[in-house]
């Protein structure tokens, strides 16, 4: 073979060499601005082979535009030190595609060591790079992913001890709640030893033997440590006879949606009418599982605000509720007693040692609570209703999580309480409002019966005395029957005018004729008449007619006022204020008695004041009974304005 046959032979391996790898080789000549590309060369930059005259210029305007400074810079550093360079370059092909090549390449010399231009190669790494971005991709999403992930190597699925941990994601760890690291290559059994007995060795030997995934669920864990634990599992085949587990922490999750079960039980409970300590018990209940290792209470106050009884406490030893129970709330009342007082959490970590657990120190001690984390109950308006109590064994603060917990069984625990207090109100008020009734309508009877029917009577015997005087009239009777028909005359009066007084009474008709004002003025008359207590009225609303509802709301809340007064104020002057103001009519009654204590103001037996508020708030306003400043009571009560016309 000729020395040009074997040249010829070399160049054709190694255009098919380079064709193969997707390697192609350029030579760059300083002198002449000539630059020689291989066949395969030109392929990558997507022109048929030896098509065109390649120069500098040309290569530039091939790259990439955010790569030209870079390479050409490249380019240029390589000249001028002499020596082999590398670097990354994109380009982009006539059809708009773009191919990222691993370029290399040194200077070339004269035979004086001059550099006289640059030879090297590119290598198309298109595919490889996106393959490797793939596999980045994964490796990120597994690594940062929150569900853990483990793969097992079977040796041989009918034996467990064969089952050993190849690789392993950051959140195994976190699933298995310990570190991982030093455990590659060791058993199932070694790295997980509470796995052993449980579904996991036959749930990775039953997918290595026919490779179907596979799931499963662990409802109780078997460390007795972590017993609490669920977990979620699912189970798949993987090349090379590997195994694949996929680990979800449902611990949380699981206990939540159990903690909502309860949630549902106790509210259908309480819609179902059963006794307020049997719902919350059922809430107590499930905190206490959802929580672990306590013991759960509901406290609440007594109507008065002063004292603590306990309303559900399913687990807590007798002898501390009877310790606790009764006793008044206040800056050192342990836990449950100053949360109520500050309106506020309290999170006793040690009752040893904490200042507000002096008193009941030794009653703790006894019955083995070190640690009590108690959340305020409050009602939509503001009033302490109680406290949500949890019981520890050891000293110890809550997490994030149990506060979360706590703060939402005090949430519903206040719903409950204040739904129960409502319908008990209603119960009680609609009681008082009947009892109001059967005194109406007692006092009518004995009115109709003792003064109409007496006066009745009367005019019916007179009526019978005249019908003897005119079957048989005499000259003397002609001077007595004048006086008979006054008499008669007189005692009709007296009958109409009871009919009217008690007409009256039940509605005054002057509130229907001349309105709220004149109405006020005839029904403070008639307290002063009855009282001796003197009654002021000032106003700017005048003879002006309001609707029929606000008048008669208005009317029947002044009523009620002086009604509180005649009863516990023992007052000797009422102050009363009736305007119309921007947006608003405002009525205020001021007394000078003994004034009414702030406990009863929020008392759910002050019937008289809830049936005050209840009246304005049907007027879209609002009624405020409180001690006013220097002594005395004040009622204020304010409607909108609109309701004035309606």
């Amino acid at each position: 073979m000729s020395d040009d046959d074997q040249i010829q032979r070399v160049e054709r391996l190694l255009a098919v060499t380079q064709q193969l790898t997707h390697i192609g080789s350029w030579q760059w000549d300083l002198a002449t601005n000539v630059v020689t590309w291989s066949d395969e060369l030109f392929r990558i930059y997507g022109y048929e082979p030896r098509s065109r005259e390649i120069t500098f210029e040309f290569f530039l305007s091939c790259l990439v535009p955010d790569d030209r400074a870079r390479v050409q810079g490249e380019v240029g550093a390589a000249l001028e030190r002499g020596e082999p360079f590398a670097y990354v370059e994109r380009v982009v092909r006539p059809d708009g595609s773009v191919r990222v090549l691993d370029t290399v390449g040194e200077p070339t010399r004269d035979a004086a060591g001059h550099v006289t231009g640059l030879i090297g190669t590119c290598r198309d790494v298109t595919e490889e790079r996106r393959r490797d971005e793939q596999i980045q991709l994964y490796g990120d999403i597994v690594r940062n992913m929150q569900i853990g992930i483990a793969v097992w190597e079977v040796g041989a699925p009918d034996d467990m001890k064969s089952i050993r941990l190849v690789a392993y994601n950051p959140a195994a760890e976190r699933v298995s709640r310990r570190s991982l690291e030093g455990t590659i290559g060791k058993s199932l059994f070694e790295v997980l030893p509470y796995s052993e007995g449980g579904f996991l060795p036959g749930l990775i030997a039953e997918v290595a033997r026919d490779g179907v995934v596979r799931e499963g669920a662990l409802d109780r864990g078997r460390n007795p440590e972590q017993p609490d634990r669920t977990l979620a599992v699912k189970s798949f085949p993987l090349p090379g006879g590997r195994v694949g587990i996929a680990v979800e922490d449902t611990t949380e999750k699981t206990k939540m949606v159990r903690l909502q079960a309860a949630e549902h039980r106790m509210l259908e409970r309480l819609a179902a009418g059963a006794p307020l300590p049997e719902a919350l018990g059922t809430l107590v209940s499930a905190v206490e599982e959802h929580l672990g290792g306590c013991r759960g209470a509901i406290l609440q106050l007594d109507p008065e605000g002063r004292y603590v009884h306990y309303v559900a406490a399913p687990n807590v030893p007798p002898a501390f509720v009877t310790g606790i129970e009764g006793q008044p709330v206040g800056p050192t009342s342990g836990s449950s007693g100053t949360a109520m007082h500050r309106r506020a959490p309290v999170y006793t970590i040690d009752t040893e040692t904490d200042p507000g657990w002096g008193d009941y120190r030794e009653l703790a001690r006894k019955n083995a609570i070190r640690a009590c984390w108690s959340t305020p109950i409050l009602a939509t308006d503001g009033r302490v209703l109680g406290a949500l109590a949890i019981y520890h064994p050891s000293a110890r603060a809550p997490s994030p999580g149990d506060i979360a917990a706590m703060d939402r069984a005090t949430r519903l625990a206040g719903l409950a309480i204040e739904r129960r207090q409502l319908e008990d109100q209603l119960r009680e008020l609609s009681a008082h409002v009947e009892s109001i009734r059967e005194d109406e309508r007692a006092t009518i009877a004995r009115e109709i019966h003792d003064d109409l029917g007496q006066a009745l009577t009367a005019l019916k015997l007179d009526i019978a005395w005249l019908s003897r005087r005119l079957a048989g009239a005499s000259s003397r009777d002609d001077v007595t029957m004048p006086e008979k028909l006054r008499a008669m005359s007189d005692m009709t009066d007296e009958v109409i005018e009871r009919v009217r007084r008690i007409s009256s009474e039940l509605r005054p008709g002057v509130l229907d004729d001349l309105g709220l004002l004149a109405a006020l003025e005839w029904q403070g008359q008639e307290f002063e008449q009855r009282t001796e207590v003197t009654c002021a009225i000032r106003s700017n609303v005048g003879d002006e007619q309001l609707g029929p509802a606000l008048s008669t709301g208005i009317f029947r809340i002044f009523q009620e006022a002086l009604t509180n007064v005649a009863r516990h104020a023992r007052a000797h002057h009422v102050d009363v204020t009736l305007e119309r103001g921007a947006g608003e009519l405002l009525l205020v009654v001021r007394d000078d008695g003994v004034g009414i204590a702030p406990e009863a103001t929020r008392s759910l037996r002050s019937l008289g004041l809830l049936g005050m508020r209840e009246r304005a708030r049907r007027l879209g306003g609002a009624a405020v009974v409180q001690a006013a400043q220097g002594g005395g009571t004040v009622v204020e009560v304010r409607v909108p304005l609109a309701q004035a016309t309606s």
